[in-house]
């Protein structure tokens, strides 16, 4: 049967949907963008620039099997109401990245025409929400150097007001926020070799309290291979010898020579592994440390 035949000016004067009346750029679903209407993220703290191979990897990937996670976005106006001072910044860019900053890269390496999004306007409510979405994203699934986490941290601490804030927002401990934040008191030299890895952060935690200009010079120095003997539990002579044990100069051990980098006492070194380790972590040392040698022997 056929359909009752509808008049369009009697729609005028109906009542608009609930629908009709959210603005276009609401959250939405996974939807496909052109790569040149996605806008980097200008608050994002990875450096992108040194991190070409992954991007070239991630590219070669798209290339083959298409992009398998999409980029979460916020729209412009979104932006531009917490962040109107980055308007040059994106351009004319129709939607902003929040996460994925190396997706988006990849694909402009790989010269794909369009990009993956899911709109998520939630996470531009505030400066401090962008801010700690995308910290949130690089610390726990870029696997960021220790200066891109503290630059990272930095930024969130200034939005929050306060570094414990800070550590909350990330499910981190205060001493981990602070830990982070003196890494950028580090010599530029000293920075440079952290994040090349050429030197553990145990090495340097606590080089933010000497001068810049002295802070190459005291890494160096514990760099230096030891040329002491090894420290022994009763430092005596081998079974039949006659040697005096005064003789043999002391040493401390790799085991000692950590224990007091961590600070010497356990609640000291207590302290130092709850800003280094993870919940879990700690937990598995513990037990581990519980369990003692025989323990282990029979694994």
């Amino acid at each position: 049967m056929a359909g009752r035949r509808v008049n369009l000016s009697d729609l005028a004067d109906e009542a608009v949907l609930p629908e009709a009346r959210v603005p276009a750029f609401v959250e939405s679903a996974p939807r496909t963008a052109r790569v040149h209407q996605v806008a980097a993220n200008p608050l994002n703290t990875r450096d992108l620039a040194s991190d070409r191979a992954k991007i070239e990897s991630i590219a070669e990937s798209m290339r083959t099997h298409g992009q398998l996670q999409p980029c979460a976005v916020v729209a412009r106006e979104a932006f531009l109401r917490i962040y109107p001072e980055h308007a040059t910044a994106i351009g004319s860019a129709i939607w902003v990245q929040v996460t994925g900053g190396r997706r988006r890269a990849a694909a402009l390496m790989a010269e794909q025409p369009n990009l993956d999004i899911v709109v998520k306007n939630g996470l531009a409510d505030s400066r401090e929400a962008w801010v700690s979405a995308t910290a949130a994203e690089n610390l726990d699934r870029e696997n960021l150097d220790p200066i891109e986490e503290a630059r990272a941290v930095q930024l969130l601490a200034q939005e929050c007001g306060t570094a414990k804030a800070a550590a909350a927002l990330l499910s981190r401990t205060p001493p981990w926020v602070t830990q982070r934040l003196n890494l950028l008191k580090l010599a530029p030299e000293v920075q440079s070799m952290l994040r090349a890895g050429e030197v553990p952060l145990r090495d340097v935690r606590d080089l933010h309290q000497l001068p810049p200009e002295k802070q190459l010079d005291e890494l160096r120095q514990r760099q230096r291979p030891t040329t002491e003997p090894e420290l022994t539990a009763v430092n005596e002579p081998d079974v039949g010898g006659d040697a005096n044990p005064r003789s043999a100069p002391l040493r401390r051990s790799s085991a000692a020579s950590a224990i007091r980098r961590l600070g010497g006492t356990p609640d000291k070194i207590a302290e130092s592994l709850r800003a280094e380790l993870e919940p879990d972590a700690l937990r598995a040392l513990a037990e581990l440390l519980l369990r003692g040698p025989a323990a282990d022997s029979d694994a």
